[in-house]
């Protein structure tokens, strides 16, 4: 299916709409034109019909829908026939999740190509929405690797212990709480947002033991703050 760029739609209209219809709406929205074409450039090895667009609108319904997992992912084509429709697959065609994995590998190594989608949309929220990026808010969010952080040789290099909610080293004040600590193996997503839209304005990901004040300057700078 060949989805046409169109300028963000209305989030009224969003919230109003349902299933494959808010799909459509994100892939239309979404200016992924230059990263579909840089990947069907390349020699795509997956089973043939499993076109590049496809595979895009496959990942992106996943995340519509929250998939946890590329396994969700597979289990919602499976049910969801308005969904396989749109993504232009068929009841006996639908991708594996090991044919997702490795679509995903390429995704990553477009990074900057992904990186340009969002700035353009955070270009075009400034032109549509008004007084878009005037107050902001910072936080991260820790993300999990699908890795053991136990084993001695963990399967991700890059990923790292994180701990949030480690209370207070001095011992807690009158009628506050002591909170424990909470800890993962994986990443963490350090965002500045738009404290009215609730809408990112910049991001970078890191390793989960890279501190939130490290990276904060340099993406309130990216924010145009």
């Amino acid at each position: 299916m060949h989805i046409i760029q169109s300028p963000l739609f209305d989030f009224e209209a969003f919230i109003a709409k349902k299933g494959n219809d808010r799909l459509a709406m994100v892939l239309e929205a979404l200016p992924a034109e230059g990263l579909i074409s840089a990947l069907e450039r390349e020699h795509w090895t997956g089973r043939k019909g499993y076109s590049v667009r496809g595979m895009w609108s496959a990942l992106i319904a996943g995340l519509l829908h929250q998939a946890h997992s590329l396994a969700d992912v597979v289990r919602l084509l499976e049910r969801d026939k308005d969904i396989r429709i749109v993504c232009g697959f068929s009841k006996d065609n639908i991708p594996s999740q090991d044919a997702l994995g490795r679509f995903l590998k390429k995704l990553v190594g477009h990074a900057d190509l992904l990186e340009k989608c969002f700035a353009d949309l955070v270009k075009e929220a400034r032109q549509l929405l008004p007084g878009f990026g005037a107050k902001l808010a910072v936080d991260s969010t820790d993300i999990k690797a699908y890795s053991n952080g136990h084993r001695q040789n963990s399967s991700d290099k890059d990923a790292r212990w994180g701990a949030k909610g480690a209370g207070h080293h001095s011992g807690p004040a009158k009628g506050d709480k002591q909170r424990d600590p909470y800890y993962w193996f994986g990443y963490k997503l350090h965002l500045v947002v738009d404290a009215l839209y609730e809408l990112p304005v910049s991001f970078e990901l890191t390793p989960a033991n890279e501190s939130d004040t490290t990276h904060m300057e340099a993406l309130l700078e990216e924010s145009g703050r």
